[in-house]
């Protein structure tokens, strides 16, 4: 009896992991808006300097239409030497590179040390490849750094897509609901 059982799960297993394969493979698939995040600081600048300050920035990129987004609050900046003068999406350039205006931002309130920026625009499908192959940054400037105080490559936020997990999840419970009962022992 225990050999037909153990014959009898070892196709249910390839099955439970071809269905796992196959949720993972479909999950693999661009979904049209993606999620981006960036840390601003000086070290990032071409050439890098030594300023105090930092910044972060959310952004989100249709890959259909080319249309980024970083809403109101969607970005912020601190500890400025200078006073905020502007704020862009530059490209397509990779780490250590410079490269020209693609966006232009808005400063919540410019001519500060600290405070909020945000903006949208859209990209060509070359800058949409290139913002998502790691090739865009935000750089900020300012009367102390005109070409730049603060800057930070705009990096992908990878998300599982809610495909991947119903389909791990529905293999994880049919592989738990297939497990067989524990007999009490005597």
């Amino acid at each position: 009896m225990k050999v037909w059982s153990r014959v009898s799960r070892l196709p249910l297993k390839w099955l439970v992991f071809s269905l796992m394969g196959v949720c993972l493979a479909l999950s693999t698939v661009r979904a049209d808006i993606l999620t981006f995040g960036v840390e601003l600081d000086g070290f990032q600048e071409v050439p890098p300097n030594s300023s105090p300050g930092v910044g972060d920035a959310e952004l989100t990129l249709d890959t259909s239409s080319g249309y980024v987004n970083i809403a109101a609050l969607g970005g912020s900046y601190q500890d400025l030497l200078g006073n905020s003068s502007a704020v862009s999406i530059n490209g397509p350039a990779g780490y250590g590179t410079n490269a020209a205006v693609l966006l232009v931002l808005t400063l919540a309130s410019p001519g500060t040390t600290s405070g909020t920026f945000s903006g949208n625009g859209t990209l060509s499908g070359a800058n949409i490849t290139a913002m998502i192959d790691t090739n865009t940054y935000i750089n900020l400037r300012s009367n102390v750094y005109p070409s730049g105080e603060i800057r930070g490559q705009i990096v992908l936020i990878p998300e599982p897509t809610s495909a991947a997990l119903v389909c791990l999840g529905l293999a994880a419970l049919f592989v738990v609901r297939r497990r067989p009962a524990k007999s009490p022992s005597p």
